[in-house]
């Protein structure tokens, strides 16, 4: 078993221009795929190898095409404009020579601005310590699930036909190490998206498309640290979510929105 630092310490430089590689372990597989924050993940690890160090990480756009099983696969980068202050780069992941998900990202520098705005205050919430941890049953529970903790605020779990699809929770590695971008795209995809919620076992949700932002730079933290997450459903409709996302660091900033548009296969 591999752990997040280990599958991201192994995105290399291959000798093809542009090109990296990475390793998918079996316990980071959500079905017959790998969970889509570390595939999203291994694509920006690379992402930050090739951009200079003072341009950061703004938002990021994902596309999930195919399948990324267990293995070795490779990535893909291409500038697609390199400005003044910022940096469009696209990236893939291949598998087996297929697409298997696409990310751009845009990277820019710090600006001079006199607009500043606080972003969303955290809400008052039970501690995670007051909140029984959700388990890890083998065979019924996402395999890539046994690498984090999660513990529910509000709303209902997975199959529990509630009425509404939002819900909060408190989540973190049961790893440590320094919690890089990288290692909060991961966080940011491990909730059960919203709508998984609100039908009947059997039934299976996926990500069709997620966008990120990164509002400001990332505090010094830790892997094992809690961050908070408040995920809601915009509307939905057809068998597709339209879902947005805040997630909140320990200290109470907001470190990342997120957009997810999602398909809830009902059996």
């Amino acid at each position: 078993m591999k752990n997040f630092q280990a599958l991201l310490a192994g995105v290399k430089e291959t000798d093809q221009a542009n090109e990296y590689s990475a390793h998918v372990d079996a316990t980071w597989l959500q079905g017959r795929t790998a969970f889509g924050g570390l595939s999203t993940a291994l694509i920006v690890k690379a992402m930050l190898e090739a951009i200079p160090a003072d341009r950061q990480l703004r938002s990021v756009a994902v596309m999930f095409v195919g399948p990324v099983p267990e293995g070795d696969h490779r990535i893909k980068l291409r500038e697609l404009r390199v400005g003044g202050s910022v940096t469009h780069m696209q990236g893939e992941l291949l598998c087996d020579g297929e697409v298997a998900a696409t990310v751009s990202a845009a990277f820019g520098k710090d600006r001079q601005s006199a607009a500043s705005l606080a972003g969303p205050v955290m809400p008052d919430v039970v501690a995670p310590d007051a909140i029984q941890a959700l388990p890890y049953i083998e065979g019924l529970t996402p395999t890539f699930t046994q690498h984090f903790e999660m513990r529910i605020c509000s709303g209902g779990l997975p199959f529990s036909q509630s009425e509404s699809a939002d819900f909060s929770l408190w989540l973190r590695f049961k790893e440590t190490g320094t919690a890089d971008l990288a290692a909060l795209i991961a966080i940011a995809d491990v909730p059960p998206m919203p709508g998984l919620n609100m039908i009947k076992a059997p039934g299976i949700g996926s990500s069709l498309s997620w966008y990120l932002e990164f509002p400001q730079a990332l505090s010094e933290a830790d892997m094992s640290d809690w961050w908070f997450c408040d995920y809601r459903s915009q509307a939905a409709g057809s068998g597709y979510f339209h879902n947005y996302a805040t997630i909140w660091d320990a200290s109470g900033k907001a470190v990342m929105f997120s957009r997810q548009v999602a398909t809830v296969f009902e059996k």
